[in-house]
């Protein structure tokens, strides 16, 4: 999964930077407040969006990483030829669901095109064609956090169990309701930078990363093992 890897690595080089001008930026207002100055640009208000700023990225960090990470399993599932009898349940489960709701998604859906798709998926099924999945099987739509990556994981047979380091994720939840509430504006960047310290950021930054590197060794070793097929089993991730 070096992709994956590769990204993950990128986005961390990109938060660790971004953090560090933020500590600088801290830095700086405090020295100016104490020798009675005040330069616009480093005024608290900036140093406040440029917090929510923070959150916004840790979320693009975790959604990244598991979208990759799944789409490579995906990938190397339709690279290797597997079909819906030589899978096991889960990702039959999933196949079904995704090729089912390429017809329930449609608004002017009919008994003819529940038919029609009933009727692909039981040939694809009967002539052992190989099954193909994208990202549109995932569950996401910018709602992950720990418990929604535990799901994703469990509906794909993935034993993912996390290091206590990371409290199970628990930052998470939080980095997703900032990151919808920003998106959608129901939250300004002030009002939402203002809740954080830096010690606060820097507490959700280490915890995602535990997080997110114990799930990509998991993630990697259910690809390298082709724990999606029927006859075979994930090693599990023991800690």
């Amino acid at each position: 999964m070096k992709f994956t890897r590769n990204i993950y690595n990128e986005r961390i080089a990109e938060i660790n930077f971004y953090y560090d001008a933020l500590d600088q930026l801290d830095t700086e207002i405090i020295e100016d407040i104490s020798s009675g100055q005040m330069a616009k640009y480093k005024h608290d208000t900036f140093l406040k969006i440029s917090k929510s700023n923070a959150l916004l990225m840790i979320y693009n960090l975790v959604e990244s990483t598991v979208v990759n990470g799944m789409q490579e399993i995906y990938d190397k599932v339709k690279n290797t030829g597997a079909t819906y009898s030589t899978v096991r349940e889960e990702f039959q489960d999933i196949w079904f669901s995704y090729k089912f709701g390429q017809v329930y998604r449609q608004p002017d859906a009919s008994y003819k095109s529940y038919k029609s798709k009933a009727m692909e998926i039981a040939r694809s099924i009967m002539l052992c064609e190989e099954i193909e999945l994208s990202r549109d099987a995932l569950p996401i739509s910018g709602n992950l956090d720990a418990g929604r990556i535990f799901k994703i994981c469990d509906d794909h047979g993935i034993d993912y169990k996390p290091d206590k380091a990371c409290k199970c994720g628990k930052r998470l939840e939080d980095v997703r309701v900032k990151r919808n509430g920003l998106a959608h504006g129901n939250l300004s960047f002030v009002e939402c930078g203002r809740e954080y310290t830096l010690a606060d950021l820097v507490e959700i930054k280490e915890q995602t990363y535990i997080f997110l590197s114990g799930l990509l060794d998991e993630m990697e070793r259910f690809y390298d093992s082709e724990g999606y097929l029927m006859d075979k089993q994930p090693k599990s991730n023991l800690k």
